[in-house]
């Protein structure tokens, strides 16, 4: 085994493998890797267990008997319970301490729900959610979950006992999968007849034929052969998934719908956009425009309604972390407002208007005399029209769960420092999911003293930072002005489950991460300069991201490292943004 290609992580996770099954030559098929990155002591016991106990052979056997599987992911995670729960009971009488690492761990299950994000609700398997459930609400002795009597067949199914020996135990595992999930021995995977055309015939044929990307967006445990890669699992799952490929297009949409709320558009008009703006690198990739109410007359599922109960608690943290610095947070908006409007009195010269008193007009003096109107002066209007509109654009995806309170408050006093000075502002956040790029409208420029609902923003899902750039190009067509200033709260780090397609120059398609996702974003920057939009970033992410941001946003950048930094950093960037449109 190459151990230098594994992570610091990873080799804590093989060295807890080994530590338990006692054979260092071994290579396991998966690592169990937490959320945050660091390994599941629990779940890599039984990794190690499965070895000891059954060897090599039954194991890659079993898991090779549905490789490739459209349903492989389900598979895995389900087999993997079944072998938890023999493994346990034979090596319990000689380990007694691993009753207490299992309570944990099934106490860890249910208590990471909320910590381990919407991104995992939005694409849980809810079969294997459910007889994980009920496996660890047993092992703590509460009450089981709500289950159909399909589900609780195959829970009990899976509950395999430690008296089994593995060429029985595998059987038992075939079996309950051929008689409650119809497995019948052989993997059937899901095999698309697939043309390659040149890049001039992709835009025709994607809107006569349906297309359909084949990348999950779930977080994954790692199996060992792809060390270095991203092994992240739930604490209680520690369970491989893999590609999502048999999801509807209709019913992502529908899912999409009710976790972000009904589309500000009708779904012709949506389709045509598409049609315009998924184009090039995003080819293949979907639009939904929202301002999160709720479709009417739909029935929330189970799922969508626990997203929409933990958005209102993410509501509620950003609220009162607000009210909590409310001191530093108020002396940022003044500070913000004080740069933005002595920047705005040097800039723009005040409208001259119609008066009964000020300077005389020589072109209205006839009025007077002929239309007995005394409006024969010009006055100076104490408050200019800015003669522009900005929007904030906040990263909404997974990558910011950690300072979801810290952006709300950041577009809070951004919005709330640009309205006090008179610049109409709205404010919108992106993710993406399931192959759609979500902007989700948290004020728009016709809503007043609306600034509060920015603290309904929450994080989830992905970043296609390029398409988001595209769908805000879109929503400028209404803004009530003819310029434009768009403000990115970013870590500049896009990343998407969703490729880039191949095209006659690249004939291999391309993860949207990286250098591709950092080109491409950079270019839709341009584009939009080209437009005459002004674009601008404010960056709060890791040191190595830098470089990626100064490619991407070039000098209309600046970072920021803490709070009361913001109004500083902002009010420069705002200010030589405003001396440009003032130009």
């Amino acid at each position: 085994m190459k151990i230098s290609a594994y992570s610091a992580c990873q080799r804590r996770a093989i060295n807890q493998v080994w530590t338990v099954c006692g054979d260092y030559r071994f290579e396991p098929q998966f690592l169990a890797m937490r959320s945050d990155g660091q390994p599941d002591l629990y779940m890599n016991c039984i990794i190690g267990l499965v070895h000891k106990w059954f060897g090599d052979d039954m194991p890659k056997k079993l898991f090779a008997s549905w490789a490739g599987d459209a349903r492989q992911t389900m598979y895995d995670d389900l087999a993997w319970l079944a072998l938890e729960n023999a493994v346990y009971e034979k090596e319990l009488p000689e380990r007694p301490a691993l009753d207490g690492l299992r309570r944990a761990h099934a106490s860890a299950f249910f208590a990471s729900e909320y910590r381990l994000s919407r991104q995992e609700w939005m694409a849980k398997n809810q079969l294997v959610y459910a007889v994980q459930s009920a496996r660890w609400k047993s092992v703590l002795g509460q009450k089981p979950p709500v289950l159909t009597p399909w589900e609780k067949g195959l829970s009990a199914a899976l509950a395999c006992p430690g008296t089994l020996s593995g060429e029985e135990l595998a059987d038992a595992i075939r079996e309950a999968f051929r008689k409650y999930l119809h497995f019948d021995g052989d993997a059937h995977a899901k095999k698309p007849f697939s043309l390659h055309f040149g890049e001039r015939w992709v835009p025709l044929l994607t809107r006569l034929f349906t297309t359909e990307m084949v990348r999950t967006d779930d977080l994954a445990i790692d199996r060992s052969a792809a060390a270095g890669g991203n092994g992240m699992v739930r604490a209680s799952n520690a369970l491989r998934t893999q590609l999502r490929s048999n999801e509807q297009e209709d019913e992502d949409r529908d899912y999409v719908e009710g976790c972000f709320g009904r589309s500000l558009y009708p779904p012709k008009e949506l389709a045509l956009i598409e049609q315009q703006t998924c184009t090039g690198n995003h080819l293949g990739c979907h639009l939904w425009f929202t301002r999160g109410e709720p479709a009417p007359g739909k029935t929330m599922r189970a799922d969508v309604q626990h997203l929409f109960d933990q958005a209102a608690e993410q509501a509620e943290r950003n609220r009162a972390d607000f009210l909590k610095n409310n001191d530093l947070y108020q002396s940022a908006i003044l500070h913000l407002t004080g740069h933005i409007r002595n920047c705005m009195q040097v800039q723009q010269q005040p409208d001259a208007v119609s008066a009964r008193q000020g300077h005389a007009d020589v072109r209205r003096i006839w009025r007077l005399p002929v239309l007995n109107d005394g409006r024969v002066f010009l006055r100076s209007e104490e408050e200019s029209n800015p003669g522009f509109t900005v929007d904030l654009l906040l990263d909404g995806s997974a990558s910011r769960l950690h300072c979801q309170e810290t952006i709300a408050a950041q577009g809070y006093i951004l919005a709330r420092s640009l309205a006090a000075c008179g610049i109409p502002v709205r404010v919108i956040s992106f993710c993406s999911l399931r192959g759609f790029t979500v902007a989700r409208i948290l004020k728009d420029f016709s809503e007043k003293n609306a600034e509060r609902k920015i603290f309904n923003y929450f994080a989830a899902g992905w970043n296609r930072d390029g398409l988001a750039l595209r769908m805000a190009g879109k929503l400028m067509d209404t803004a009530p002005a003819d310029r434009h200033l768009l403000i990115l709260l970013t870590d500049a780090s896009p990343d998407d489950s969703r490729r880039i397609l191949p095209t006659g120059q690249s004939p291999l398609s391309r993860s949207y991460d990286g250098a591709a996702g950092v080109a491409d974003t950079a270019e839709e920057v341009r584009a939009l300069r080209q437009r005459g939009i002004r674009v601008a970033a404010v960056f709060m992410g890791e040191n190595a991201s830098v470089p990626d941001a100064r490619t991407i946003y070039g000098h209309d950048l600046v970072r920021i490292q803490r709070m009361d930094q913001l109004a500083t950093a902002a009010g420069k960037l705002i200010q030589e943004e405003i001396r440009e449109l003032s130009g």
